[in-house]
């Protein structure tokens, strides 16, 4: 499986916001794009998720043409998710679940029905919140809410994750779970996943890929000792790093102070 991103371009009317974008990434995978605040981080993610059509170039999975493919084979090979619940939303977990198999409806839904609830059962248990099924959305925790958002994107089937700031609103250590279940989910089953983050270490810590973006242009692109160093960072957020290569816990990025 690989997603491979040709030449895109992307306009809010006349205002450029993605520019000669190029990148490839493989099963397994686990890449962030960061960038200051309007770099086309968000942008990116949904022009990759169909949301967004691009003016120039194309996404490709697999070789496949992304706008070739119906609304419904795209979602049975990619999932979005902003990571957001509207307020006010309080179904079950279990029912809002059953709404993210609707790329494998068809017209047998009794039988359609079973094989969703086999889905989500698995999944549940995979994510060990099987216990959470009948609760509804608003009693949950910001960390148990979290995990039943990246469940609804797994019960969907997807090849693709596509996450927008998945470890926004969480307290520290439900940013390091939801990254080690996200981490660990990629790997295991073998997933291309690509999440947007404002927060350095994040990046550092649990990416095979970093995507740099500046005004709307990839300025790096690579491994995170390749992208987070001290000279690509004061370049595109204007703020001074340390940056420490720990034999145990990996790359340590520590802000000093705005340029």
């Amino acid at each position: 499986m690989k997603l491979r991103v040709v030449d895109v371009e992307f306009y809010y009317d006349s205002t450029p916001a993605l520019r000669n974008i190029v990148f490839e990434t493989s099963e397994g995978e686990l890449t962030s794009i960061i960038g200051p605040n309007g770099a086309g981080k968000t942008t990116l993610l949904k022009v990759i998720a169909r949301l967004l059509k691009p003016r120039k170039g194309v996404v490709y999975i697999d070789g496949v043409d992304l706008w070739r493919l119906s609304p419904r084979e795209v979602a049975r090979r990619i999932a979005y998710s902003s990571t957001y619940v509207s307020e006010g939303f309080n179904a079950t977990v279990l029912d809002y679940l059953l709404t993210a198999r609707y790329p494998h409806a068809h017209l047998l839904s009794l039988i359609e029905r079973e094989e969703d609830l086999g889905v989500i059962e698995d999944v549940l248990s995979k994510l060990d919140i099987s216990h959470l099924a009948d609760r509804r959305l608003d009693q949950l925790s910001s960390g148990e809410l979290q995990r039943v958002l990246i469940a609804r994107l797994l019960v969907q089937e997807p090849k693709v994750l596509l996450i927008d700031e998945p470890t926004a609103h969480l307290d520290l250590r439900y940013q390091l779970e939801s990254m080690e279940l996200l981490r660990e989910i990629t790997l295991r089953e073998k997933l291309v996943t690509i999440i947007t983050t404002h927060k350095l270490w994040i990046a550092a810590k649990y990416s095979d890929k970093i995507i740099l973006l500046d005004k709307g242009r990839i300025v790096a692109l690579g491994s995170p000792e390749e992208v987070i160093t001290p000279e690509n960072i004061v370049n595109t957020y204007r703020v001074k790093i340390k940056v420490y290569r720990d034999p145990q816990l990996g790359l340590i990025v520590v802000p000093l102070e705005p340029v």
